[in-house]
Parts: C-alpha cells; sequence; structure tokens
C-alpha cells in the first residue's frame, strides 16, 4: 500500500512524551519506544494527521510505526490534545494512588495496617492525575485498601478512561464480578495470588483463593490484560511451581514476585516472615517487564512515587510515615523534594547492580542501613549462597 501522501494519525493509545531522552509511549501495550528528537516532533504533528513525507529516508521509519501499530492511515484530521513538555529528571514515570484505605479483607501481611473509612478526594485526584499526565508519566497505578471501594471508584473508572497514561488497577479480586469486569475502563488488572488455596486463604481468609482466581478469569474473559502479584511468606515457599503453572494457565501478562517488609500488620506477624536466603531464589520466578529503562546510576525508586488515600505523598507506600509533603502542594513539588539515591552511594558494587538498582531500599535499610544492600537480591543473584 503506497503511504506517501496520505494522511497520518497517531494511534489513540499512543503518547510521545519528553522524558530522560524522547519516546513514544504505547499505554495499550506498555511499550516505551526512545526515539530522536526528530522522530517525536514528526509523530507530534501526527496527532492530528500529517500527510506522509514522500522522502525515501522516511519510509523504513513510518513502515516501522505502522507495522508497530504507532500510526494508522486516517481519512481525516482528528481532535486531540498532546502535551508535549520536558519531564522533570529524573521523571516521575509512575504514580501509586491509594485511592482509599478501604478494604474488604484483614491479610496478615497488609504493610498499611488497619483499615479505615478515608477516601482520597475526587476533585483531588483529577487534580494531580492531570499534573502527572503533564509531567509526561506513564504509568498510574490505582491501589488502596481495595480501590473498588472507593465511593466515587465508578466516577474515576470513567474520567480516567481518556486519559494519556496506562492505567493499572491493583485488587484483591474479590469484589470483581462480571459486570465489574466488563465496566473497567483500565488498561490492566493485578490481582494478588499470595500462594495456593492454603497459603493464600491463610493469609487473606478462607474462600479468597477461589475467588480471586475466578475474579482473573472473569478479567480474562472480559479482555483485560491481568497481572499477578505474590508475596514471599513462610506458607508458600512450597508453592512456587504449581502457582507459576497456575499463572500461565491463566494467562497472565506479567507475575511480580517480592518478599514483603516487616511493616503494618506483619509487624506483629514474625511467624510469616522469610529470611532473604530462602526469598531471594523466588525472585526469579517474576516475569514481565514491570519496569522500563530506570535513570541510569540511580537505585530503586528513581521514577517513583506514592500518595496515601489521606493526600500525604511519599516515595513509597512504605515511606507512608516519612512524607514529603500532602498531595495539595503540588505533584512536581512534592517529587522534587524525594531523594533520589545514585547507585555510588549504595555500600555494594557488584556486576549486578545496574539490574537490580539496590534492591528495596525500605527492606535494605530493615537489614542494615539505608545505604546497606538488599540481601535478598544478594541471594537471587547468587552474590550470597544459601549454606544448607
Amino acid at each position: 500500500m503506497k503511504i506517501a501522501g496520505r494522511l497520518l494519525g497517531l494511534t489513540p493509545d499512543c503518547s510521545p512524551k519528553l522524558l530522560e531522552e524522547p519516546g513514544l509511549y504505547n499505554r495499550a501495550t506498555d511499550d516505551l519506544y526512545i526515539l530522536n528528537r526528530e522522530a517525536i516532533d514528526f509523530l507530534a504533528t501526527c496527532t492530528t494527521g500529517a500527510v506522509a513525507p514522500d522522502k525515501e529516508d522516511s519510509a523504513d521509519f513510518i513502515d516501522f510505526c505502522l507495522n508497530e501499530g504507532i500510526l494508522q492511515p486516517v481519512a481525516a484530521p482528528v481532535e486531540r490534545r498532546i502535551r508535549l513538555t520536558q519531564s522533570p529528571l529524573p521523571s516521575l514515570r509512575y504514580l501509586l494512588l491509594h485511592i482509599t484505605n478501604r478494604c474488604n479483607l484483614r491479610c496478615r501481611h497488609c504493610f498499611i495496617g488497619e483499615s479505615g473509612s478515608t477516601d482520597l478526594d475526587l476533585e483531588k485526584i483529577k487534580t494531580f492525575v492531570d499534573e502527572f499526565e503533564g509531567m509526561q508519566g506513564l504509568r498510574l497505578l490505582v491501589s488502596g485498601g481495595e480501590p473498588l471501594l472507593h465511593r466515587k471508584f465508578w466516577d474515576l473508572n470513567d474520567y480516567l478512561a481518556d486519559r494519556d497514561l496506562r492505567i493499572v488497577l491493583l485488587s484483591n479480586g474479590i469484589l470483581i464480578d462480571d459486570e465489574t469486569a466488563r465496566r473497567l475502563k483500565v488498561q490492566e488488572v493485578q490481582v494478588s495470588l499470595d500462594g495456593m488455596r492454603e497459603a493464600h486463604d491463610y493469609i487473606r481468609g478462607a474462600g479468597n483463593f477461589e475467588g480471586a482466581v475466578a475474579a482473573i478469569r472473569r478479567l480474562k474473559a472480559a479482555g483485560r490484560q491481568v497481572s499477578v502479584a505474590t508475596m514471599i511468606h513462610s506458607r508458600n515457599l512450597m508453592d512456587f511451581e504449581a502457582l507459576g503453572a497456575l499463572v500461565k494457565e491463566l494467562g497472565v501478562n506479567e507475575w511480580a514476585v517480592d518478599l514483603p517488609s516487616a511493616a503494618g500488620r506483619l509487624e506483629s506477624q514474625s511467624g510469616l516472615m522469610v529470611e532473604p536466603e530462602a526469598a531471594g531464589p523466588l525472585l526469579g520466578y517474576s516475569f514481565g517487564g514491570a519496569i522500563h529503562e530506570p535513570a541510569p546510576g540511580y537505585a530503586c525508586g528513581a521514577h517513583l512515587m506514592a500518595v496515601m488515600a489521606d493526600g500525604r505523598a511519599a516515595r513509597c507506600g512504605f515511606y507512608a510515615n516519612l512524607p514529603v509533603g500532602d498531595i495539595s502542594e503540588g505533584l512536581a513539588v512534592c517529587w522534587q523534594r524525594i531523594k533520589k539515591m545514585p547507585l555510588k552511594e549504595l555500600d555494594c558494587d557488584c556486576e549486578f547492580i545496574e539490574d537490580c538498582r539496590g534492591g528495596c531500599r525500605f527492606r535494605a535499610a530493615g537489614y542494615n542501613t539505608p545505604t546497606g544492600v538488599d540481601l535478598c537480591q544478594c541471594y537471587r543473584y547468587g552474590i550470597l549462597k544459601k549454606v544448607r
């Protein structure tokens, strides 16, 4: 098909972004393409529609964009606003938004602690989501508590549908029936599976394993992308082979395995804690690209900020009791207050440091010091070996 001279439009899920390097983000596939500024400027003109240039040196790039679903032929110009402004450095790419502290479960390992009755105000959410979009954000992680319990969740669901962001809902799955799965307008739902039936239900309550698995099946049937999050605890150490088979059978896009830190309810559940030498190798069960290329030379958290249900802003949910401010001050203001830790300041320097980025800083501080090693990652990469 001859493209030169035809009107091309940027597909609705794709947006140019000015991050550390110019890029093109596809919120439907979660792909981030690093491009030069000339390519980004051309794609920006395609937001409403642009005539394909009749230049031989442009043909390969346009073919690439067509094949990747970045561009598509259009019959007429379309109305669409793109906010192409330089991001802060390092860029804020991921915003973890705890929209409520209400929850329908009482999980033994919840780092938030006791549930409450606080909902983040919907109009405030709209204000800083708009700011996040303008800061060239990529992924908005909508969490709780259980986010579906927010009094105005469905209003928020409708509002977020047209943002130039990938919206990921983090849920325990129990409230997701067939109608809910159909009504959701998010790109991805992450459901927690903390082991097979016995281990999961020990953590989350009897019958919740069946509910979570049923939710995943409903979401897949409704055409939603689904990921699974699993926290390592003493009751699920022998479940990972079976759980891995189940996760693949369910057809999820990503499996995130992690070791929780002693916070919230887990502080009083010491019997659930797992030593890093046992947990480290289990991290290798994870698959899928949860994090795009990080800021070079920075430790974990260089692109993430969390907002709690009461409006506190922190470097992540574990640091909620050490807030950098209130979201009413503005997203950019709070982001600039978060100290990004260079890898060179850490007390570790092995060949895997760019891969693990120093691991979890909250967990590392629990093992030793804020600049110390995350022992869990050291066992994962074989820097330390389990003594039999």
